[in-house]
This record gives C-alpha cells, structure tokens and sequence, in this order.
C-alpha cells in the first residue's frame, strides 16, 4: 500500500445548500483571512520558512493520521502522542504530496534535522514528540484553534454551515 503524506480532509456539510451569491462573497473573504492567517502560523512553525513549515505540517500529518480516529487517545491538548506510535513517511512521499521536488524536500527535511525539528528513523522521517511539547508550538497550536473556530464561527453566523 503506497505511502500519501496528506488526505483530503472531511469538510462540514453546508446546513444551507441554497447560499446566496452574497454569502458566497462573505465566505470567500473570510476563508481568505482564515488561509492567510494560517500561512503565517505555518511560516512560524518552520522557523520563519514557509516551506519548512509546510514539510513539518505534512510530516506531522502523515505520522499521526492514524490517531484522528473515534477512540479518543491523544485529543486532548496537552496529551501528545508519544514518538513509538508516531508513523514514519519517506521524503519522497512528502515531496509528492506538496507538489515539490525530492531534491528540494530532502534539503529542507536536512535543514530541520539539524535544528532537532525531525528525525530520521528506519523507515522515514518523523516530527517528535518534543517539537509539540515545546512553548512555541504550544502557542501556535493555541492560535491556529482560535484561527478556526472563530472562521467557523462566523460560517455559522451566516448561516452557512
């Protein structure tokens, strides 16, 4: 089965299939605001690099997808999932994912090695646990689930979802 770094994420079904050219309007400006805003935590994330960011995101992702099941381990903030359950994925993988070359995606997965930002393990490469148990991440996190409800919440107030 191959490896895929990213999956298309489940969106919440419109309680109002019926919008209108205005709402669209709306909802268009403000996913725009959400996006942008979320670029600038991503950019933070990798250390002021978009392309950092975007790789550890992706990494992330692919390690802890399984995780996002009903079961409920590893949901709550500050219950971060241990490295031994994290799943690895291959630079190459990820460069595919991102729509990036494997030239340009193993660079910058080197980069971040060498911060301490992702390690390499037998079968790819992993985010480890440290990197979420750190302040700076804490805070992002913190902002990025501000960022998405309040979006969310104004989706709602328009009726929209």
């Amino acid at each position: 089965m191959p490896q895929s770094a990213l999956k298309t994420a489940e969106f919440p079904t419109p309680v109002n299939d019926e919008t209108t050219i205005d709402q669209k309007r709306i909802v268009a400006r403000l996913s725009s605001r959400w996006f942008l805003q979320g670029l600038t935590l991503v950019k933070s994330f990798g250390g002021g690099d978009i392309l950092d960011g975007l790789i550890l995101l992706a990494i992330t992702e692919a390690n802890t997808r399984h995780l996002n099941g009903p079961d409920g381990r590893f949901q709550a903030s500050n219950d971060i999932p241990p490295n031994d359950v994290r799943r690895p994925v291959s630079v190459y993988v990820v460069a595919r994912e991102l729509g990036i070359s494997y030239e340009t995606a193993r660079r910058h997965v080197q980069r971040l090695i060498k911060a301490g930002k992702i390690d390499r393990v037998e079968d790819g490469v992993v985010v480890p646990d440290s990197v979420f148990a750190d302040y700076e991440t804490q805070g992002l996190t913190a902002k990025n689930y501000s960022n998405t409800r309040r979006f969310l919440d104004q989706l709602r107030e328009l009726g929209v979802i």
